[in-house]
């Protein structure tokens, strides 16, 4: 029996069992029907093992987007999954901005044990980590997975929201009405999250051409929209008589004189009556999100030095100015105020995160560096204030301010080896440290115990790795 007749004939016999009537059939293949059913059974399954499968009529094929970046190396995968289970957000920020930094990308096999790393921060890992977490929502199965350099007029609204606040921005800093155009033809099509941060690089290089657009869009449905246009549109107009909440800031601010060496004017903000201590940052916030620095002083009829001056027995009016001066990069300013006031960015991080914008480097590093004075804290400095300044800078901290907050007392306290508690201190300073002061947070770390150091230590040993890669 040769093997069509196997297929045609024995095969369908055994697969719905042998019957009685089939002996014939059988007995050609033995002696005997027993040795027949052993031989036709070592056949079949030959015959089975070599044909080949039915091919199908369609096939579901995925196909994965071009990612130029470099993959992580194997050596790399085990110890980066051990990191990331059961790690704080600050380790999993600083990872994922040394992906971007690097322009690398996770393994496509390790997808799945980072869903939820890959979730939160899939446009800092290229664009394959951007497929991964739209591969499962069909309405957004056509869109692009683009860098922010790869972005042009013609296909920035099909990338991720970074990249395209990033292109915006930049576009900005070049041609305003260009970038401005842009950004009305997409508006209408845009979630109120995109709006509020698409909106905001409006800031950049404002001008009085923008105001017909803003005031188009002054009665969007989003509360944070309408809020940021309304600062926009007060900024424009720069008539301090016409700004009703500088008029209920002013009501606030007592005025008086003080006579130590010389006659000066000393302010003081009260506050509602209703506001409760723990509700008194959110109150400064709300009252004075619409007021600028410059508004406020000439209402004074003071500069904007003296207005500081004038403020500093009153910690709760200099948080007001140090929020301005901080919305509005008056950094200068911003220096001068925590001088006075250095707890003012464990103030800050009690509120609710403003327009997270894209931000220069070098932005940053100056805010930092106005906003953080090591040298002035108190010794205990609570730990989300830390996680806040992370989330805000996106980075590591530059190598002067870090030397000065591995000498305060905050610091200090942190690696007492009696100090109880968890890593998540340790994590967040890792991931603040700057490439050239890793060698010296390893070694302030080796008095503390392993369950308190090692995912701060495993985190610079893995920035090292990729940081060397070639």
């Amino acid at each position: 029996m040769n093997t069509e007749e196997l297929r045609a004939k024995l095969l369908p016999m055994l697969l719905s069992g042998a019957r009685r009537d089939s002996g014939d059939e059988l007995l050609k293949l033995g002696s005997d029907r027993e040795h027949s059913l052993l031989r036709a059974l070592s056949l079949t399954g030959q015959s089975l093992r070599f044909t080949r499968p039915a091919v199908p009529s369609e096939f579901a094929v995925e196909r994965w987007p071009r990612d130029e970046r470099r993959m992580v190396p194997d050596r790399l995968r085990r110890p980066m999954l051990r990191l990331l289970d059961r790690s704080t957000d600050d380790t999993a920020r600083a990872l994922a901005l040394g992906f971007d930094k690097l322009r690398l990308r996770p393994h496509p096999f390790d997808l799945p044990m980072l869903d939820g790393f890959v979730q939160r921060y899939a446009d800092r890992l290229g664009a394959t980590a951007q497929f991964w977490v739209l591969r499962q929502v069909p309405a957004q199965r056509l869109h692009g997975y683009f860098e922010a350099d790869e972005l042009t007029p013609e296909n920035w609204t099909e990338s991720s929201l970074r990249p395209r606040v990033k292109f915006l921005k930049e576009l900005r800093k070049r041609d305003g009405a260009a970038a401005r155009k842009l950004l009305e033809q997409c508006w209408a099509g845009e979630n109120p999250d995109n709006r509020v941060q698409l909106l905001s690089t409006i800031q950049t290089g404002l001008s009085a051409e923008d105001r017909a657009f803003l005031e188009s869009i002054q009665k969007d449905r989003a509360p944070r929209v309408r809020a940021i246009v309304h600062r926009l549109l007060t900024a424009l107009s720069g008539e301090a008589g016409e700004n009703a909440a500088l008029t209920a800031c002013m009501n606030r601010i007592q005025r008086t004189k003080t006579e130590l060496l010389k006659k000066r004017t000393a302010l003081k903000l009260e506050l509602a009556a209703n506001v409760k201590e723990h509700e008194a940052n959110r109150w400064i916030q709300e009252q004075f999100a619409d007021v600028n620095l410059e508004q406020l002083a000439h209402a004074c009829e003071l500069s904007d030095r003296e207005v500081i001056d004038a403020a500093e027995k009153d910690d709760n009016l200099l948080f007001a100015l140090a929020l301005m001066a901080s919305r509005e990069k008056r950094l200068d300013l911003l220096d001068a105020i925590t001088d006075e006031l250095p707890d003012a960015w464990g103030r800050m991080s009690e509120l609710s995160s403003e327009d997270n914008l894209e931000k220069d480097r070098e932005e940053i590093e100056a805010w930092a560096g106005a906003l953080i004075k090591p040298r002035k804290w108190l010794p205990v400095v609570p730990f989300p204030a830390w996680s806040w300044l992370h989330r805000q800078i996106e980075g590591p901290l530059s190598a002067g301010i870090m030397r000065d907050v591995m000498a305060s007392k905050a610091w200090e306290e942190q690696l007492d080896p009696e100090k109880k508690g968890g890593s998540e201190f340790v994590q967040v300073m890792c991931a603040l440290c700057p490439q050239e002061l890793r060698g010296m947070v390893r070694a302030q770390l080796e008095r503390l115990e392993a369950d308190r150091k090692d995912k701060g230590w495993m985190l610079l040993d893995i920035l090292d790795e990729l940081e060397n890669l070639r």
